[in-house]
């Protein structure tokens, strides 16, 4: 069974963090972990670049953060607030946040 990774994503792509998380996204999927991301704060901006260009990857979003930046519900990810977070964090071998 793979191993699971869960990013939290903070930061948009205009942020330099933003790229540090690609590298490590393609390192660990390369690697055959499952990979889980949960976008929160401005991270909620790249739930549809993510779901877009990722297959095989999970793409959570905050629910709040989504409604308080007046961005749409991207079909292709789960939404939810903190308890779907902690129930990431608890089912994964590896949490990385940025």
């Amino acid at each position: 069974m793979a191993k699971i990774l869960t990013f939290i994503l903070t930061v948009s792509k205009e942020d330099t963090k933003f790229q540090q998380f690609l590298e490590k996204l393609y390192f660990y999927q390369d690697k055959g972990y499952q990979i889980y991301v949960f976008c929160l704060d401005e991270g909620v901006k790249e739930i549809d670049s993510l779901t877009s260009l990722f297959k095989g990857i999970a793409v959570f979003g905050c629910a709040y953060a989504t409604q308080a930046r007046s961005l749409p519900i991207i079909e292709k990810a789960t939404y939810g607030g903190l308890g779907l977070l902690a129930d990431l964090i608890v089912e994964s071998d590896i949490i990385i946040a940025f």
